[in-house]
This record gives structure tokens, C-alpha cells and sequence, in this order.
């Protein structure tokens, strides 16, 4: 399960890439800040909770991988600030994705009772993922 997820956040991070790769000209700095920091963020909460869930203890890595990828989607727009933006909200959501992960396996760490549902937590992470991305790209058109 955190497999398919893992999958589908990046696929979903891809396409963002590429989205923001053709839109580059028509979009001003302001707006490619505020869009590479919310879609970076998002990516990074999703995508590190499965990381975090398929490989066990990896945290070095886990934001190794990840951090690039924001620099990354950031310089896709043209703006070195955005590049920026993209590598620090990127890094704070896989924070959050890697604090929530070990929670999610040791609840006892928060004073949690253990609970069925915690295990759809990734899912919830998806779809609100999905749900910013569809906006994102919504707010392109009007």
C-alpha cells in the first residue's frame, strides 16, 4: 500500500514539473513562489510518509532524495528565489512527513492509544495532495 502511494506522489510531482516547465514564461515570480511552496510542501509531506514507511530508519536519505527535488521544481520556473522556496518547503513537509511516520509506528511516542484508522493516514495525505494540485493547476486557467 505505501508503495502505490509513493508511486503516485511522485507521478503526481512529475507532472507538476513538467506542467510548470511549459508555463514558465507567463508566470511572474510572486506567483511561481507561492505555487512552487505549496505544491513542494505538499509533495514532501507525501511523498516522506511512505518513504518513511517502506524503508524504516532512512531519515538521511529519505530527505537527500527529496531536498533536490525541490531545488529542482523550483528552478523549472526560472526564478533562483522559487528554487529556494521549493528546497525549503519541501525539506519542512518531509520533516512533517518523517515525524508523522514514526508516530504512525510507535504511538506511544505522543501518549496515543494505538487505533485502526492510522494506517489511512497516507491515503488522507494523497488525496489532500490531489486536491491542492487539482487547484494549482485550476488557478492556471482563471
Amino acid at each position: 500500500m505505501p508503495e502505490i502511494i509513493l508511486l503516485s506522489a511522485v507521478a503526481l510531482f512529475i507532472f507538476h514539473m513538467v506542467f510548470m516547465l511549459k508555463r514558465k514564461v507567463i508566470v511572474a515570480e510572486r506567483f511561481s513562489n507561492t505555487v512552487v511552496g505549496i505544491i513542494a510542501g505538499g509533495a514532501g509531506l507525501t511523498a516522506a510518509l511512505p518513504f518513511f514507511m517502506t524503508f524504516n530508519g532512512e531519515y538521511l536519505w529519505i530527505l537527500a532524495l527529496l531536498i533536490p527535488a525541490g531545488y529542482t521544481y523550483g528552478f523549472q520556473t526560472g526564478y533562483a528565489s522559487a528554487a529556494v522556496a521549493g528546497a525549503l518547503h519541501i525539506s519542512i513537509g518531509s520533516a512533517m512527513g518523517l515525524m508523522l511516520g514514526e508516530v504512525m509506528q510507535s504511538p506511544a511516542l505522543c501518549g496515543l492509544p494505538i487505533q485502526e484508522w492510522q494506517m489511512m493516514l497516507p491515503i488522507f495525505s494523497m488525496m489532500y495532495f490531489m486536491l491542492v494540485s487539482v487547484l494549482v493547476v485550476l488557478s492556471f486557467r482563471y
